[in-house]
């Protein structure tokens, strides 16, 4: 009996030394793991954002335009609002000359008078007023240019009016008139009624187009049917001191208006220093960017290059104008590709059998390996494809193209990739 019970207690005895040595073998084996791991690593996560390959550049409005002047000093009447666009044909001002003509009209009386006395037409006792059928007539001709708004005519008939009612004019004054030929009275008499007429100046459109009363690059950017002015040394060289026509007062000589053809107008952007302009064919739809506003479209009308890496665009824009006409010069930027990307620290790229990834930390801790497809890379950060709808991207070379699973917004990715290996046991 003793003897059984001496064996029964090494029963369990030998049972825990059993379990004793699993636990080493066990020890043994995960503790290169241990040392290896629970190291306490930096992580981050992929931001979200939409990478843009561009080309930047200094954005010049060319337009098909006609700027007008004034003739003369005087005050406006505008028939159109700024950027009313209006049909060929429309008064777009009127001007009324400031200007004194007391002096011209005294010469005018005095050289009829001198016709008359040389015609025999007036004698002294036809010196007081009497209405007669030229003056009736006269009148109503006036009377019909007030009504059909021809105020030019009306100008015109009031002068000549003024000339076919008497007038008490001294013989003395006449000395030197008295002297000329009738005939030379004759064109002095008609030469300086046409001036008097004209006291007044319509301007017109003559195309249809969009009203502009500012007036940001003067001729400088005008198209005539070539762009082969537009190089980079001229579009440097131009400066800008926007002008604005305000009040109803305007000078001789200084612009008034400008009428722009809307369906015809372009873009130049002078680029410096961009190797991308290789990139870029006539023909190509491209995207325009004008200092930082909604994207607008446009076809790459010419390409003029210059010395290396340098060289001005010319793209005919489809939409925008109403926002960019009276914008001489912009910051621009050509987008020649954009999508939806990650944005990940560049220090986390690692290189493993010949694929391009990341070390992410998975949910249970452990490190494992994430490929990644780099759209563009500086110094700082990688733009890396965002994958499809299961997060699933294209990678190999030539035929062997094959999907794999990307990184997600959601993965923790280990900023110092020297510092771990795959499987380790992080955080």
């Amino acid at each position: 009996m003793v003897r059984k019970n001496k064996r029964s207690k090494r029963k369990p005895l030998k049972g825990l030394l059993a379990f004793l040595l699993f636990i080493l073998v066990v020890f043994l084996l995960v503790r290169p793991i241990f040392r290896i791991g629970y190291k306490k690593l930096a992580t981050t996560r992929p931001k979200m954002t939409t990478y843009k390959n561009v080309i930047r550049g200094q954005g010049y409005t060319i337009l098909n335009q006609s700027q007008f002047y004034a003739k003369n000093d005087g005050i406006v009447v505008y028939g159109a609002q700024e950027g009313e666009r209006v049909p060929v044909d429309y008064e777009i001002a009127t001007v009324n000359f400031q200007d004194d003509f007391s002096s011209q009209k005294d010469d005018l009386i005095r050289i009829q008078a001198a016709i008359d006395y040389k015609s025999n037409k007036r004698s002294s006792e036809k010196d007081n007023y009497q209405e007669t059928p030229e003056i009736r007539k006269t009148i109503e001709k006036i009377q019909s240019s007030i009504k059909d708004n021809d105020f030019q005519a009306m100008i015109s008939d009031i002068n000549n009016l003024d000339l076919i009612t008497p007038h008490n004019v001294n013989i003395s004054e006449l000395s030197e008139l008295l002297n000329e030929p009738l005939e030379s009275l004759e064109e002095k008499k008609e030469d300086l009624s046409r001036a008097l007429s004209q006291t007044r100046s319509r301007y017109v459109s003559t195309f249809p187009g969009v009203i502009s009363y500012i007036f940001p690059a003067g001729k400088s950017l005008n198209y005539d049917g070539s762009f082969d002015k537009f190089t980079l040394s001229y579009l440097d060289q131009l400066h800008f001191s926007p002008i604005q026509q305000s009040g109803v007062k305007v000078k001789k000589d200084k612009p008034i208006f400008r009428i722009i053809d809307n369906l015809q107008w372009y873009i130049a952007v002078s680029v410096h220093n961009n190797s991308k302009l290789k990139d870029l064919e006539i023909g190509q739809e491209v995207s325009l960017v004008l200092n930082k506003k909604e994207a607008i479209k446009g076809v790459i009308r010419e390409i003029k290059e210059g010395q290396a890496k340098e060289g001005v665009i010319i793209i005919a824009m489809e939409e925008g104008f109403e926002q960019n006409y009276t914008k001489a010069k912009q910051n621009a930027e050509i987008i020649l590709k954009q999508e939806d990307a990650y944005t990940v620290p560049a220090k986390a790229i690692v290189e493993q059998k010949k694929k391009t990834g990341v070390y992410v930390q998975d949910i249970h801790n452990l490190v494992r390996f994430v490929p990644v497809k780099i759209i563009a890379q500086n110094e700082d950060w990688a733009y890396v494809k965002k994958g499809d709808m299961k997060n699933k991207i294209t990678i190999g070379e030539k035929n062997q193209h094959k999907q794999v699973q990307t990184i997600t917004y959601e993965d923790n990715i280990v900023l110092d990739p020297t510092a771990v290996q795959e499987k380790q046991l992080i955080n």
